[in-house]
């Protein structure tokens, strides 16, 4: 086998590794040779890439070590494909930034747009009938496409073209694209062709009028729990990003209204009691809303489904989520997840990243990442549960907080969704009341304030640092590159300092999980894995019911 023979069958073996998951796939790599078993990927984010590439290594029982190799300072993975062909040595895959898909040939998809998409084609096949298994299946006769395709997680994008052809000139009003043919967001189409086959399949009896993204029940539904119990963030209780209703508005409106009745709007009942009393009644109220719901989603034909939606593939399907209905005084229902007693697998040296290091290229903004990483692994199932912790606005100029987003790995990547930073927050002070809080204006926002705050009693970061990096995976520096660093990005100003004050919260998170117990540690995870999902747990039993298609 020549030389040319032998990088030809590396880069088929790494590019069925790539294959076999989203987060890879949809990210993309170029190839590199440097020499004849060493390699280049350029991708757009390297150590989520990284990540996922090893995940999919371990999952194919593929052999492999991850180590930092000379000229380096960010660790390659060294793999051993010697199981199937014993003439190949082993192959070193190097990582850098600045290449791959995803790097920013298209306007990144508004949520927004992908929501509308979806209750648009939903609207088409359960109300309008239109049948796109017959259309694909005409598409594909055309194309003269082997049926084999349909057992991919992607379909051709020739095929999804051509099934969707009559959607396209509305696909591209409502996702801002200004060609007047094709549409260049392909893993939208074919989620959205499995998402309302799975749609129809579990609600084909049933008489859908309408699937609504804006407006309607929507708007009713998000100022009614305002309303009555003072929640202003409706994903914050129900993450669903459509509803399909059965029936008129009015009718849909007054049967929940009269039921409703006895439960005081949020006006008169936060003058009438406080602090716990308070609690105690919006959480009664928001679990009989809750019932409410669930009776008119599990009815015999459904009024109203609340739909959460997620970028999917051949794998998509539905999971009723918080179905389970909680008695007003019951505040531990067995029914629910007890993340206590069954946590996740949580091993910092393996699952927390905090690098502060400064990397080059065309993709280096001149300072550190500005996100953290928890990760976890559910072992009855495998998943993993991928945190990024970063700014909530990482343009902002003037400061911001942290947001704490999910990612499960094994669910097609699919985002799991964001934690309500407030219930981050509550979760910290159940176990060290003070310990960390979400305030970017008690956190240094200038290098005078930082470099101050290196060795003083109320907040360390010596001593934080020391206690981060001699725990967690990849720091990236020394103490003393931190602090160098760190006063760079401050003196940079702007959206770059906003971002140094984030990332200094997020060191001071991850200290906090490394200093409480092991047990603490793990529930704690798992809490915010469950809740970044509006998953009902025991220690937090009142979000809305709805159905997830992932």
């Amino acid at each position: 086998m020549n030389k040319q023979e032998q990088q030809n069958l590396y880069k088929e073996l790494i590019t069925s590794v790539i294959v076999d998951d989203r987060t890879l796939s949809t990210q993309g790599a170029d190839f590199e040779f440097k020499t004849m078993d060493k390699l280049i990927l350029r991708v757009g984010k390297r150590q989520e890439f990284k990540s996922s590439f090893e995940t999919v290594l371990k999952k194919q029982k593929v052999p492999f070590e991850s180590k930092l190799i000379s000229g380096s300072s960010f660790q390659s993975t060294v793999i051993d494909f010697t199981k199937y062909f014993r003439e190949l040595k082993p192959l070193t895959v190097m990582y850098k930034e600045g290449g791959g898909a995803n790097s920013d040939k298209l306007p990144k998809v508004k949520t927004a747009m992908q929501e509308r998409g979806a209750a648009y084609i939903f609207e088409q096949s359960l109300v309008k009938n239109v049948d796109y298994d017959k259309k694909i299946k005409a598409a594909m006769v055309k194309l003269k496409t082997n049926s084999v395709v349909l057992t991919k997680k992607v379909l051709p994008e020739d095929v999804l073209l051509e099934t969707f052809k009559d959607d396209l000139k509305k696909l591209r009003e409502l996702f801002e694209v200004k060609d007047n043919s094709g549409f260049p967001y392909i893993d939208w189409l074919n989620s959205f062709y499995f998402s309302q086959k799975v749609l129809l399949a579990k609600y084909s009896s049933s008489t859908f009028q309408r699937f609504e993204r804006d407006g309607g029940f929507m708007d009713y539904i998000t100022k009614l729990i305002k309303d009555k119990f003072g929640i202003s963030q409706k994903d914050t209780w129900n993450p669903a990003d459509v509803w399909a209703v059965r029936g008129t508005q009015q009718a849909v409106e007054k049967y929940i209204d009269d039921k409703m009745k006895k439960i005081m709007d949020y006006k008169e009942s936060s003058q009438k009691f406080e602090g716990a009393q308070l609690d105690n009644y919006i959480r009664a109220g928001t679990l009989y809303l809750n019932s409410i719901l669930i009776d008119l989603l599990t009815g015999r034909d459904p009024k109203v489904v609340g739909i959460s939606l997620k970028l999917t593939d051949s794998g998509a399907h539905i999971e009723e989520v918080n179905f389970d209905k909680v008695k007003e005084n019951i505040k531990e229902n067995k029914t629910l997840i007890d993340t206590i007693a069954d946590p996740f697998i949580v091993d910092p040296k393996n699952d927390f990243i905090c690098n502060f290091e400064i990397t080059s290229g065309k993709a280096s903004k001149g300072t550190f990442t500005q996100d953290v990483k928890v990760s976890a692994e559910d072992a009855h199932t495998g998943d993993r549960y991928n945190f990024q912790i970063k700014a909530n606005s990482s343009e902002s100029t003037t400061g911001s907080n942290l947001k704490f987003e999910l990612t499960i790995q094994g669910k097609g990547a699919a985002r799991g969704g964001k934690v309500p930073v407030e219930l981050v927050v509550s979760l910290v002070n159940k176990i060290q009341r003070g310990a960390f809080e979400n305030d970017y204006k008690k956190y240094p926002r200038t290098s005078k304030e930082f470099l101050a705050k290196l060795t003083s009693a109320d907040k360390n970061y010596k001593k934080i640092f020391e206690k981060v990096k001699d725990n967690v995976k990849d720091i990236g520096v020394t103490y003393a590159e931190f602090t160098t660093n760190v006063t760079a990005a401050f003196n940079m100003g702007g959206a770059i300092a906003t971002n140094a004050t984030c990332k200094l919260m997020g060191l001071e998170f991850l200290y906090f999980l490394l200093t409480i117990k092991e047990n603490q540690m793990r529930g704690m995870v798992t809490d915010m894995a469950y809740l970044a999902q509006k998953k009902n747990i025991r220690a937090y039993d009142t979000f809305g019911p709805f159905i997830k298609i992932s």
